[in-house]
């Protein structure tokens, strides 16, 4: 019987290191370099402090609604000072609360995403609030659901206006400041939508998916400005925007049904990885759209 031999051959390129090895033969030429490598790397990761976000100023668009109220009160809770934009006063009073109650530095700002003027206006004084900015979450938006045939010119404007076009300016506005220490991080909110072909949410699903292409596009340009651009792409998670759906109990069982862990997603749960994709542990990634969506898209 003919005895197999394999060989495993591992190039280590940052130290020049050849190992080859196999059942009858393991020879090693170790760089010493190699013996030391933790202690040599610069940017050796901090995994007990990964999410430690201390000195980092952080402005959440759509600040007010459910999820982005979430990521604004994620980072706080993880010592960044915040700046929520929205239209909801009252509500942003009771997340600012909850942000502060933290120790974090919190303000808002009431801003029309309509007007581009007053966008660049809300991310110059966001940056003098705070100092600057070094992690966008990019997260205003709302949604239409219709068929096609049902959907107007206004309701295609208004919606592209607010999901598409702001999300766009807000994020090169803000790149403008990034650019000034060269690093950023900027995660814009996509769907779950923008990879179904779900019936009743044409318009919603057309934006949705020009945040993901938006979303390669910068984070090519900007790479090299220490800038990472990446999408995350929530299921269906409960709030006034799927409330019509999950609240209706034909709808919610058939919603369910296609959700492989058999459960709607929590909001801090997104959250969780907006936190990742901002950390170093997430430093290379960029120009990804993550769905976190319970296994919706698997089939």
């Amino acid at each position: 019987m003919r005895r197999s031999i394999f060989r495993l051959f591992i190039i280590d390129i940052d130290s020049d290191i050849i190992a080859v090895s196999g059942n009858r033969e393991k020879n090693f030429v170790r760089h010493q370099s190699y013996l030391n490598y933790q202690e040599r790397r610069p940017d050796n990761m901090d995994y007990k402090n990964l999410f430690d976000f201390k000195s980092k100023k952080v402005l959440v668009t759509g600040g007010t609604g459910t999820l982005g109220a979430e990521f604004a009160c994620a980072f706080a809770a993880c010592g960044a000072d915040i700046v929520i934009s929205g239209r909801d006063l009252q509500r942003a009073e009771d997340v600012l609360k909850r942000c502060r109650s933290y120790g974090s530095k919190s303000e808002f700002i009431q801003c029309d995403l309509s007007d581009v003027s007053k966008i660049a206006d809300m991310v110059e004084r966001t940056s003098g609030i705070l100092g600057g900015i070094d992690i966008l979450c990019n997260h205003a938006g709302f949604s239409i659901h219709k068929p096609a045939v049902e959907c107007t010119e206004e309701d295609w404007d208004r919606l592209i206006e607010i999901d598409l076009k702001a999300p766009f300016f807000i994020a090169c506005e803000t790149a403008k400041v990034m650019k000034e220490n060269k690093w950023g991080r900027i995660i814009n909110t996509a769907s779950v939508s923008s990879a179904r072909g779900h019936k009743n949410l044409s318009v919603y699903a057309s934006a949705k998916g020009g945040i993901s292409q938006m979303t390669k596009v910068l984070a090519n340009e900007w790479a090299a400005e220490g800038i990472t651009v990446n999408a995350v792409a929530p299921g269906y998670v409960p709030s006034a925007q799927t409330s019509d759906l999950i609240n209706d109990e034909t709808k919610k069982k058939e919603l369910l049904a296609g959700i492989p862990l058999g459960r709607f997603g929590k909001p801090e749960e997104i959250a969780a990885v907006v936190l990742f994709l901002a950390s170093p542990g997430g430093s290379y990634i960029t120009g990804q759209t993550i769905y976190v969506e319970g296994g919706r898209l698997i089939d």
